[in-house]
C-alpha cells in the first residue's frame, strides 16, 4: 500500500466528496428545523439534549478512539494482517458491550434525576429528551470504528458519506412534525434521529465485513477477546482528558447561552454548522485523509515522509481557510438568510446566528491547523501534547465564556468569541511545545 501525495489527494477528494453530500443533508436537516420550529425554546432544548446524549462519541466513537486505532490496527497490520483483522473484531464487540453499559446506565441516572427531583419545565424537558437520545449513541460509536477501517483502506467515500443517513432521518422527521407544536414534536423528533444513527452505523457494516475477512478468511471465529479495548487505554486515556474536557466544554457552551437567552443556544447551532461546513469538507477531510499514511511512515521510520505529509496538510489548510473566513465576514449575513430565513425563523434570530457565525469564524484556520497538528501527534503515538493543550484551550474559553456571560452580560455571540480565541490558545500550545529543532523544521517546510 504506497503512499504519496497523490495518492493522499485522491483520499482527500474521496472524503471531501462524501463530506460534501453528508454536510448539504446537514445543512438541509438544519433549515428543515429552522423552518418546521423556527428557535423556540423546545427547540434549543431538544438540541442542547442531543449534545449531552452524544457527549462520549468523541471519546469512544470519534476523536480519541480513531486516533489510537487507526496507529495500532497499521502497526499489527505491517506484522501480521491476520492479527490486525482479530483486533478490530474483538474491538468491536468489547466497545458494543462497553456502551450498552453506558447506555442503560445513563438513561437509568437521568430517569432518576428526573423522578427524584424537582427540575424547572425547561430542565425537565431537556432530561426527559436526553435520555429518548441516549441509544443513538451506541450506533454512532460503533459507526466511527467502522469509519476508522475503512479510512485504514483507503475508503473514504463511504465513512464519510454514511452520515448523511443520519440527517435524511432528522429532516424527515422535522417536515412530517412540522405541524405539531416543538413540545410536542421534540420527542417524536428524538426517535427519528435514533433511528436514523442506526441506518448510519449499518450501511458500514458490509464493507467492513468483507476488509476483515480479505485480512483473515478462516479465523474470524476464533479465540474471542473482548478485552482488546483495554490495548487502547493508555493513548485513549491520554486523549480522553482532553477530549472529554472539550465535550464537557461545548455542553456547558450551550448552558451559558440558555442562561444569557433561551433562545440562545439554537442561534449558536446555526451558526456553528455553517462554521463548520468548510471545517469538514476541507479541513477535517485532510486530516483524516492522512493520520493513515503518517501512522505508516512513522511505523517505518521514514521521517522525509512523514514532513511531507505534514507540509501539504498544513499548506492546503492555509490555502482553503483563510479566503473561506474572509467570505464568511462578508456573505454570512446573506447564507444565513437564503438558508434558515424561512418559516419561524425571524430577523432576531437572523440578528444573533449572524453575530454567533462571525465569532465562531474568528478561530476556522487555528482550528484546521490544530485538527492537522494532532494527527501528526497521534500518528507519533504522541498523545500527552495534544491533551495538555486541549486541557488549557478548554480552560480558556470556559474562563472567557463565564466571563462574558456573568460578568458582562453579553449575549450568546460571546461564547461564540471565547471559542474561537481558545482554538488561537490552542494552536500555540501546540507550537510551542514542540522542540526546537521540530519548530525550525517546520519553519522550513513552511517557506
Amino acid at each position: 500500500m504506497q503512499d504519496s501525495i497523490s495518492s493522499i489527494l485522491k483520499s482527500v477528494r474521496q472524503f471531501f466528496s462524501g463530506t460534501l453530500f453528508s454536510r448539504v443533508t446537514g445543512l438541509i436537516r438544519d433549515i428543515a428545523t429552522a423552518y418546521a420550529f423556527g428557535a423556540s425554546a423546545s427547540v434549543a432544548a431538544f438540541l442542547v439534549a442531543f449534545r449531552f446524549s452524544h457527549l462520549l462519541r468523541r471519546i469512544l466513537g470519534e476523536g480519541a478512539l480513531q486516533g489510537a486505532f487507526t496507529p495500532r490496527f497499521e502497526a499489527l497490520r505491517h506484522h501480521d494482517p491476520r492479527e490486525a483483522a482479530l483486533f478490530f473484531r474483538d474491538l468491536q464487540k468489547g466497545l458494543g458491550l462497553l456502551l450498552v453499559g453506558i447506555v442503560l446506565l445513563g438513561m437509568l441516572g437521568l430517569f432518576s434525576i428526573n423522578y427524584f427531583f424537582e427540575l424547572s419545565q425547561g430542565n425537565a424537558e431537556i432530561v426527559q429528551l436526553t435520555i429518548l437520545l441516549m441509544p443513538g449513541l451506541l450506533f454512532i460509536c460503533l459507526y466511527g470504528l467502522n469509519a476508522a477501517l475503512l479510512q485504514c483502506e483507503k475508503r473514504y467515500l463511504l465513512s464519510s458519506a454514511a452520515p448523511a443517513l443520519l440527517n435524511i432521518g432528522w429532516t424527515a422527521g422535522a417536515l412530517w412534525l412540522a405541524s405539531d407544536s416543538p413540545s410536542v414534536a421534540m420527542p417524536w423528533l428524538a426517535l427519528c434521529v435514533v433511528l436514523a444513527a442506526a441506518a448510519q452505523w449499518g450501511v458500514t457494516v458490509p464493507a467492513c465485513l468483507s476488509i476483515i475477512k480479505n485480512l483473515n478468511p478462516s479465523g474470524l471465529w476464533e479465540r474471542w477477546n473482548f478485552l482488546r479495548l483495554k490495548e487502547l487505554l493508555g493513548p485513549i486515556w491520554l486523549s480522553t482528558v482532553g477530549i472529554a474536557a472539550s465535550q464537557v466544554n461545548v455542553a456547558l457552551d450551550a448552558v451559558f447561552a440558555r442562561y444569557a437567552d433561551l433562545e440562545g443556544p439554537a442561534f449558536l447551532w446555526y451558526a456553528i454548522r455553517l462554521q463548520q461546513l468548510p471545517l469538514a469538507l476541507f479541513g477535517i477531510a485532510i486530516a483524516n485523509a492522512i493520520l493513515p499514511p503518517l501512522s505508516r511512515a512513522a511505523k517505518r521510520g521514514d521521517e522525509v515522509s512523514f514532513r511531507k505529509f505534514m507540509r501539504a496538510a498544513w499548506r492546503g489548510s492555509l490555502a482553503l481557510m483563510v479566503p473561506i473566513t474572509i467570505g464568511i465576514f462578508l456573505f454570512g449575513r446573506w447564507a444565513i438568510q437564503l438558508l434558515y430565513g424561512h418559516g419561524d425563523f425571524d430577523s432576531y434570530a437572523g440578528e444573533m446566528t449572524q453575530l454567533c457565525l462571525e465569532g465562531y469564524a474568528l478561530g476556522l484556520i487555528p482550528m484546521a491547523l490544530v485538527i492537522c497538528h494532532v494527527q501528526g501527534c497521534y500518528a507519533r503515538g504522541d498523545y500527552r501534547r495534544p491533551m495538555v493543550a486541549s486541557l488549557i484551550s478548554v480552560g480558556t474559553n470556559s474562563a472567557l465564556s463565564l466571563f462574558f456571560i456573568m460578568e458582562m452580560g453579553w449575549g450568546s455571540p460571546s461564547i461564540a468569541v471565547a471559542t474561537s480565541v481558545s482554538a488561537w490558545v490552542n494552536l500555540g500550545i501546540l507550537c510551542w511545545k514542540r522542540t526546537k529543532s521540530e519548530a525550525v523544521a517546520s519553519l522550513i517546510d513552511m517557506t
